[in-house]
């Protein structure tokens, strides 16, 4: 059974906004330029609150998913 690479990577992203918090973002948005700060701080907090009630922050996920996407469909030269 293969990973898929881009899952491995949003999830690792997740994990490291959430447990990194102003650091991770800095990384984030170093790797995404086109990352909006104040939307990715606030999915931020609201999935370290799901966490600790022990449900998935798919919200988080998403944004991160869809930066991603859209970065390997128009890679930087």
């Amino acid at each position: 059974m293969t990973i898929d690479p881009q899952l491995l990577r949003i999830e690792t992203w997740r994990t490291r906004l959430i447990d990194e918090g102003f650091d991770g973002i800095e990384a984030f948005a170093a790797a995404y330029p086109h990352a909006d700060r104040k939307r990715l701080k606030r999915l931020i907090q609201e999935a370290a609150s799901m966490r600790h009630r022990h449900r998935m922050p798919r919200k988080l996920l998403r944004y991160i998913r869809a930066l991603d996407e859209a970065a390997n469909a128009h890679p930087q030269r």
